[in-house]
């Protein structure tokens, strides 16, 4: 079992690359097409067509109703393409594309498991 599954949401395709080599899931919600590569909240027991009104919230409804039961993780957890969780606190002049592989949350803390 995995310590963490990070689902990382994206309203571009072309943002997957980037979200795998985080080692995040990728989502992609909106009105875009996303490949099967993605995850996405139009198929199943969906409320996607509420997107434009909620947002990445259509997902987690989509994800607790259709996926939750495949998640080989102790925590899951939620980012947003270019919004991500770390446990240091960064200056947005210190964040770039060639660092933000060593400054994302890959896995919690053993002391959080208490």
């Amino acid at each position: 079992m995995k310590n963490l599954n990070m689902f990382c949401l994206a309203l571009e395709p072309n943002h997957y690359k980037f979200i795998k080599n985080l080692g995040y899931t990728p989502v992609g919600v909106g009105e875009n097409f996303f490949n099967q590569d993605w995850l996405s909240d139009k198929s199943g027991k969906s409320i996607s067509e509420k997107n434009k009104y909620y947002s990445e919230y259509t997902f987690h409804y989509w994800l607790w109703k259709n996926y939750l039961d495949q998640i080989d993780a102790r925590w899951i957890g939620f980012c947003q393409y270019k919004k991500f969780w770390s446990l240091k606190t960064y200056e947005t002049k210190d964040v770039n594309i060639n660092n933000i592989n060593n400054q994302v949350l890959r896995k919690i803390p053993e002391e959080y498991e208490k």
